[in-house]
């Protein structure tokens, strides 16, 4: 009799030990978070990307940067204008979904 009691628990136990577990369950594609959390991330992200252009872009017009670097961080700055764009068309339009990557690669842009 026992044997069928241990049985009947982890029957009805099962699905609730399964529910957490990630051997069993397929990891989430997607993380959700609050839209004003994504404002202050990118905010800091535009920040940060702004004070290292606008350092750069001096030291270049100084004479203190190579010209062959100063036009690839040209060209760098075209890309993140154009990403930064994109993002903001995303922040217009609430109902659509934010392109993370886009925001990863203007931090990359930053830091490159």
């Amino acid at each position: 009799m026992k044997r069928s009691n241990n049985a009947i628990v982890m029957a009805l136990l099962f699905p609730f030990l399964l529910d957490g577990c990630a051997l069993v369950t397929k990891p989430a594609t997607t993380i959700s978070i609050e839209r004003q959390q994504f404002v202050n991330a990118y905010a800091r992200a535009r920040i940060l990307y702004g004070t290292v252009a606008e350092r750069m872009t001096r030291m270049c017009a100084q004479g203190r940067i190579e010209r062959e670097e100063c036009a690839r961080m040209a060209s760098v700055h075209e890309q993140a204008k154009r990403l930064d764009t994109e993002i903001q068309a995303k922040l217009d339009t609430p109902e659509s979904e934010v392109d993370w990557p886009r925001v990863m690669k203007l931090l990359e842009l930053a830091l490159d």
